[in-house]
């Protein structure tokens, strides 16, 4: 099989998950993966709309609308940063607070299942390939 097809076969069957994850809580597969990642990287850092769309590839009009409508339903809010007021951080908001634990609760899961039978340095050289296969295509 080429290497290409096995990633794209695995990313498929995570955005399946990902999909029916949002359908639980009515949002779409893109918002919820924009969620997922302001869940994950947000913990470690500040995130802001240039982030997004850096992660995603996304034009900044495409990012502007998709994090209205997060807003809009009240799972984000974008907070003036305290080092420079013109940057606006990312966070989910209290109402999203739910949806925050479950979509955690999924991530660790699904980490679980991808990882599950491997062992520690099976796992670290996999992560060494992919990265540098990643570094490959930004090329």
């Amino acid at each position: 099989m080429d290497t290409g097809k096995l990633i794209n076969k695995i990313s498929i069957r995570l955005r399946r998950r990902s999909e029916k994850m949002g359908k639980n809580f009515g949002i779409t597969e893109v918002q919820g993966r924009i969620l997922d990642f302001i869940l994950v990287d947000g913990r470690d850092r500040p995130l802001y709309q240039k982030d997004i769309e850096k992660e995603f590839g996304l034009r900044p009009s495409t990012a502007t609308e998709l994090l209205k409508t997060l807003e809009s339903r009240k799972m984000i809010q974008r907070v003036s940063s305290e080092e420079d007021g013109r940057y606006k951080k990312i966070q989910f908001t209290e109402a999203a607070e739910d949806i925050r634990m479950a979509l955690q609760q999924e991530i660790q899961k699904t980490e679980g299942l991808l990882v599950e039978g491997i062992s520690r340095e099976d796992l670290n050289t996999f992560m060494k390939v992919a990265e540098k296969m990643l570094e490959n295509l930004e090329r």
